[in-house]
Formats: C-alpha cells, structure tokens, sequence
C-alpha cells in the first residue's frame, strides 16, 4: 500500500480515538454539569478538544507513534538527528480542530511534501520498512 493511504487511514483511526476520547470524556462529565448546573463548563470544549489532540500526536509519536500509525507501520522521524518533542507540537498544530489541516495539506504541495508543518519541523512520516 502506498504511504499517502496508509497515512490516510492511520488518520481516520487517530481521529476517531480522539473523537471517542472527547465522547467519553462529555459523557463522564454531563452528569456532574446536570447535577451543579454548570453547563458552562461546556465552553471550553474546544479547547480541551486542542489540548488532547496535540497531547495525543505528540506525546504518542514520540514514543513510537499513534494507534492509527503503529497499526499502518508508520513512524514520524527527524529529518536532522535526534526526534525532538518541539518538532512534534509544531508538525501536529494543524489538527487542534481539524479543519486546518486540510489548508496544511493543500499548501503542503506546494512543497512537494504532503504537508507544511512537517516541512517546517522538519519531519517525515516513513513506512516500517522504508525506514529499515
């Protein structure tokens, strides 16, 4: 399978772990918003939704990679040396609500590279066995 599908579906798995995350989370909260009266609370969703989603890319590609890229045999290397958690924020700024990431793709092309962000933190999405 060529990397832009794996990569796609490593994607769409990564972004229903989120989604289920964010479901849960609302779920285990409703009953205490119900209880104090304090739907305000659900005013910060979308910022928590940020917060966990960079949370999750970052923190799981750096130590191997997502659910959805470790099920593809993908990993997330540095184009300089060592892998640092900085380059990791900047690559996954693009998903903190979705939708920028498609502008991060089409200007990506420009650049011949899938995406701007890795271009800009100098990283690259590499298949398994590409990588051996």
């Amino acid at each position: 399978m060529e990397l832009k599908k794996k990569r796609l579906y490593a994607f769409l798995v990564d972004f229903l772990v989120v989604t289920g995350v964010m479901y849960l989370l609302t779920v285990l909260v409703y009953p205490l918003a119900l209880l104090l009266n304090i739907f305000s609370i659900y005013n910060y969703w979308l910022l928590l939704l940020g917060i966990i989603t960079i949370l999750y890319f970052s923190y799981l590609e750096y130590h191997g990679g997502t659910v959805g890229k470790r099920m593809m045999g993908l990993h997330v290397i540095s184009e300089e040396d060592e892998l640092r958690w900085q380059q990791l924020v900047i690559r996954n700024l693009s998903r903190i609500l979705w939708f920028p990431l498609i502008l991060d793709v089409i200007l990506g092309r420009s650049r011949n590279r899938l995406r701007l962000l890795d271009a800009i933190a100098g990283t690259r999405v590499v298949s398994a066995e590409e990588n051996e």
